[in-house]
């Protein structure tokens, strides 16, 4: 009876540790160039109905334990690597974001303030494969300018007021913080850009009125009387006037 016992216990042992083991096996982070990393999960794979704990569905067939030679993403379309299920079983490879490690992009933009591209509102709507390699390779990409833009390049494919948001719209884009200026004798004047765009459009007042980006060129309360630089707006009737309330511009 006894032996018996111990016969049905080590057939159980047998049965349950392929599967502890399979659970176990841990996960794989490849280091792509210029895609961001991709992290695979045994578990995830291992669980699937198609799967089913068998790890020989992948093993030695698609994979062998020693190959180090990293498979390109044409190579996969093909059908080989994830490429065996992914677009015929699986979801497709162009949905690139389930699997590569997508980072934010900030890019430093000198007379205008950074701009930040955030991955995900726009994967969410046009996928990865709707801008690349079409419009931007993966990796690092030449710097386009906003004329560029304006005449259908980079960003400005979508951004045209139909598709997305338009160009115009910098501040959308555009980080414009704050601008701090010394004036000798009346105290410094801080003028806020986040107040500013929430009344006016970035297009208002550049470049007509002020060019972007640091400017050495001062104006004197006689210009802004005449309509020059904040004088512009500032004359009691598009808002205040610059003639009185030097507080509300000057910090006394």
């Amino acid at each position: 009876m006894q032996l018996v016992r111990a016969v049905v216990i080590l057939i159980a042992i047998v049965a349950i540790t392929p599967q502890v083991y399979a659970s176990d096996v841990l996960d794989i982070v490849f280091n792509i160039r210029n895609a961001g990393k991709a992290v695979f999960s045994h578990k995830i794979h291992l669980d699937t109905k198609a799967v089913n704990d068998n790890c020989t569905l992948c093993h030695e067939k698609l994979y062998r334990e020693k190959s180090k030679r990293p498979v390109t993403m044409a190579e996969m379309e093909k059908g080989k690597s994830c490429g065996a299920c992914h677009g015929r079983i699986a979801f497709s490879l162009s949905r690139c974001g389930r699997c590569h490690e997508i980072r934010n992009v900030t890019f430093t933009v000198r007379p205008t303030g950074d701009v930040i591209f955030v991955h995900g509102p726009h994967t969410g709507k046009i996928g990865c494969n709707g801008c690349h390699p079409r419009l931007f390779k993966t990796g690092r990409n030449p710097t386009v300018t906003m004329a560029r833009m304006e005449k259908g390049s980079s960003c400005g494919t979508c951004h045209t007021g139909k598709k997305a948001f338009d160009l115009d719209d910098c501040s959308r884009c555009h980080l414009a913080g704050d601008v701090m200026m010394k004036v000798k004798g009346a105290g410094p004047v801080n003028f806020s850009h986040s107040f500013h765009i929430s009344i006016y459009r970035c297009t208002d007042c550049h470049p007509g009125i002020f060019r972007l980006g640091y400017s050495t060129e001062r104006f004197s309360m006689a210009d802004m009387d005449a309509g020059k630089s904040c004088g512009a707006c500032h004359d009691d009737h598009t808002a205040f006037t610059i003639r009185e309330d030097c507080v509300r511009c000057h910090d006394m």
